[in-house]
């Protein structure tokens, strides 16, 4: 009906929206480590404060999102965690010493790092309730990334890096903005759905665990990419605006799968997405094992679309169509902990790998994206799996 079109227009508009609030303050986040600098932090404390959030986030954010989802809070807690982030975030123009840093930062870490995991699970909902195109909600997150990194840099120019607390704050607040005038939980659950079910029942999908770890395995596959590339390019003679231009390049790739990667699926199994990343990320780490030039790593740096962000729109349509609405948030924190796990392993591990020669790092990380493949390879549904079309009816 008319009326079912408008209120499906209104949520689609609403949480791309919200992605797009939520991800413009990620270019700034990359001057975090300046500022620290700035106010007289060490390399050694920079590097325990950044470690600090990848700790606490396999910590609190299953516990927290399973909290909220089961209660039918989860709109609510993207606002009110986006607030508390914004108000923590401003203690920094103090310029604290050492031990008030730290605090701040595991503060901040506790709150912050619910508010994406919030959001997909929120989205997720969206998704589930009036059959929306999750890709193409979740490319104005990418959109966001784009813009913000464009903006960071010459806002910092402007306003100078110790302002940059009060940057953060301010674009913090976005998210609570927009969420508020989104629907609440209740109004995206089915009646049968409003209760019922348990965490345990996750756990007990094989099918929905296999593609969570496979997932983490392909996105852990970047991790010598994201620690080490910068300096491969730059040891080959790259340039580093073209350094830039490749890492843009990525993120576009992403933009366009995100636009058209559920209608490409239609009505197949969104495991075969995470397999096509799992597939597409051995190759692209095959490529870069070789040190190519610049034209093939144009080429290997487009198939990011496809490794990352068939992995991310996979993994998120699994949770869409094999998980009850009011556990969405249960599933999305499992997820993230998993993801976290796999993702500070392979980091770790990534220079252990470098220390042993540019082929045998990227050679292991492509073991690992094809490991992710035999993980995400379908093998039927799940007995009494309710499937759903996740795939963008409407567009």
């Amino acid at each position: 009906t008319a009326s079912g079109e408008s209120e499906s227009g209104r949520l689609r508009l609403g949480v791309s929206s919200l992605y797009l609030a939520l991800y413009i303050h990620y270019g700034f986040f990359a001057f975090i480590p300046l500022w620290l600098k700035t106010t007289g932090a060490s390399a050694e404390e920079i590097g325990v404060l950044l470690a600090i959030p990848m700790i606490l986030r396999l910590l609190t954010v299953a516990p927290f999102s399973a909290f909220v989802g089961r209660r039918g809070w989860v709109r609510n807690a993207i606002a009110y965690t986006s607030l508390a982030s914004a108000a923590i975030v401003l203690l920094l123009l103090g310029q604290p010493e050492h031990a008030g840093r730290i605090l701040i930062v595991v503060f901040f870490s506790i709150v912050w790092d619910q508010i994406p995991v919030l959001t997909d699970a929120y989205a997720v909902m969206a998704v589930r309730s009036r059959s929306l195109d999750f890709g193409r909600l979740r490319v104005w997150g990418s959109i966001a990334v784009v813009i913000s990194n464009a903006a960071a840099g010459w806002a910092i120019g402007v306003a100078g890096i110790l302002m940059l607390p009060l940057m953060v704050a301010t674009l913090l607040i976005a998210p609570a903005i927009v969420v508020f005038l989104l629907p609440s939980d209740r109004e995206l659950m089915a009646v049968d759905e409003a209760a019922g079910g348990r965490w345990r029942d996750l756990v007990g999908d094989r099918g929905l665990i296999l593609a969570m770890v496979a997932a983490s395995l392909i996105m852990g596959s970047h991790g010598v990419l994201t620690s080490f590339g910068a300096i491969q390019w730059a040891a080959q003679g790259i340039s580093t605006t073209a350094i830039g231009l490749l890492q843009a390049l990525a993120v576009a790739a992403e933009i366009g799968a995100f636009w058209f990667g559920a209608k490409l699926l239609g009505k197949r199994d969104p495991r075969l997405l995470i397999v096509a990343g799992a597939f597409a990320g051995a190759l692209r780490w095959a490529i870069m094992a070789t040190s190519p030039g610049l034209p093939v790593l144009v080429v290997g740096q487009l198939l990011n679309g496809i490794t990352a962000t068939g992995t991310i729109l996979g993994i998120m349509l699994v949770i869409a169509q094999r998980v009850p609405t009011h556990l969405s948030a249960t599933a999305q924190g499992m997820n993230a902990v998993l993801l976290g796990v796999v993702l500070a392993v392979a980091t770790g591990g990534s220079g252990l790998l470098w220390s042993y020669g540019l082929s045998i790092a990227y050679l292991a990380m492509a073991a690992l994206a094809l490991l992710g493949a035999l993980c995400a390879w379908p093998r039927g549904k799940r007995s009494g799996a309710k499937f759903l079309s996740v795939s963008g009816v409407d567009s």
